[in-house]
């Protein structure tokens, strides 16, 4: 910036140099006179308005200058207490993440000792909602003692049964697949039928009889029929019936207790069919 300022007013400078080079040569010949002339007075008057006019513009750009580093080193520590916020967002983020990740897994082990169930957890590491099949992909295999058929839940509710097993993960066919069905009664009248999956992510509840004493709200679990589910999974509730006359069974459809999108972690009951009785 000094260097800038030097080749814009190169002819000042230079003129104001040559300016105090003569006046201090007069100062030197007054001295040795004795006294100072009227021209030489006017010529040192004149010097010093100069050199106070060069000391104020140097102490402006040193100002300036000093400003400009101070303005730097200011930009240089915003950025660096930027970047440590960054950081230190991220692991509040991440410990937020564990907290609610461990809390989730003791609901499911709280869940699991309540209810007797030999089961294991495990976290969901994949899904093909848009697949010919929908299931989700658990990190356990067969390594993990993970079989074909194992009952899968969560604290809400039936998740599905294992399709099929690798050895560190399985694949999960969930209850809203078409090709699923589990045996299924109504909680409150204990009225039966059977739960399928559907395209459109409700669960069908078939072959219940017209006469079945059921109303939109009820509550459906498993039957304990059928060697995958214990009994008394929660499926799902009623969201909508239709017993037309006529008809031998009603039309019944269930919102299913679990949120597929939201999964994260479930239990896997490794329980086997034989077990269910104790």
């Amino acid at each position: 910036m000094l260097l800038k300022f030097a080749k814009r007013n190169k002819v000042n400078i230079t003129f104001l140099s040559l300016l105090i080079v003569s006046i201090l040569q007069m100062s030197m010949d007054a001295k040795k006179r004795g006294k100072l002339s009227m021209l030489d007075e006017l010529l040192l008057d004149s010097a010093s308005i100069a050199q106070r006019g060069i000391t104020t513009s140097s102490q402006a750009v040193a100002d300036a200058w000093f400003g400009y580093i101070y303005l730097i080193g200011l930009k240089e520590e915003n950025r660096m207490l930027r970047d440590e916020t960054t950081e230190l967002r991220g692991r509040v983020n991440a410990l937020n993440e564990a907290t609610q990740e461990n809390q989730r897994l003791k609901d499911l082990l709280s869940f699991k000792e309540a209810t007797g169930y030999g089961a294991t957890t495990a976290r969901v590491i994949g899904s093909s909602p848009l697949s010919s099949f929908k299931t989700i992909t658990i990190g356990r295999g067969s390594i993990d003692g993970i079989r074909k058929d194992m009952a899968v839940v969560t604290t809400d509710g039936v998740i599905g049964r294992i399709l099929s097993t690798a050895a560190n993960t399985s694949k999960v066919l969930l209850i809203t697949d078409r090709n699923s069905d589990v045996d299924a009664l109504v909680q409150r009248s204990r009225d039966r039928g059977i739960a399928e999956g559907g395209d459109s992510g409700l669960i069908q509840l078939k072959y219940l009889s017209k006469n079945a004493d059921v109303v939109v709200g009820d509550l459906v679990l498993t039957s304990g029929i059928g060697g995958v589910f214990k009994k008394g999974c929660i499926i799902g509730t009623i969201s909508m019936l239709d017993n037309k006359t006529g008809r031998m069974f009603q039309s019944v459809e269930i919102e299913p207790a679990v949120n597929f999108s939201k999964l994260e972690e479930v239990l896997v009951i490794t329980d086997s069919p034989e077990e269910y009785g104790r």
